[in-house]
C-alpha cells in the first residue's frame, strides 16, 4: 500500500512540474537564436526581442517586454530572459524562478 502512495505522489509531481522545466528547456534554442539574430541584422534587438515573444507564446508562456533584458558587457552581447512559474500543490503554493541567459560576442 505505501509503495502504491508513493508512487502515485511521485506521479502527480511529475505532471506538475515538468511542464514548466520542458518549457524551460524548449526556451534555450530560441534565445540562442535571438542572440544570433542581435548582432548578425539590422534592427537585430527588436528582432531578437519580437522573436523570443513570438516563440514565448508558441510555448504558452506569459513573456512582457521588462521580461527581456538585452545588454552590452564588454565585447559581448547578451540576452537574459527570466521568468516565474507558479505551481500549486495541495496546500502548497510555489513560484518556479527561471532565467535563459545567451552570450554572443559582438567582433
Amino acid at each position: 500500500m505505501l509503495f502504491v502512495l508513493v508512487v502515485g505522489v511521485a506521479v502527480y509531481l511529475a505532471i506538475v512540474l515538468i511542464p514548466p522545466y520542458w518549457t524551460y528547456l524548449s526556451m534555450q534554442d530560441p534565445v540562442r537564436d535571438a542572440a544570433v539574430t542581435a548582432v548578425t541584422a539590422r534592427d537585430g534587438e527588436a528582432t531578437a526581442r519580437a522573436d523570443i515573444l513570438r516563440k514565448a507564446r508558441d510555448l504558452g508562456l506569459r513573456l512582457e517586454d521588462e521580461n527581456i533584458e538585452i545588454v552590452h558587457e564588454g565585447q559581448e552581447l547578451v540576452i537574459r530572459v527570466s521568468w516565474a512559474e507558479p505551481v500549486e500543490l495541495p496546500r502548497y503554493h510555489y513560484n518556479l524562478q527561471f532565467r535563459v541567459e545567451q552570450r554572443v560576442s559582438t567582433r
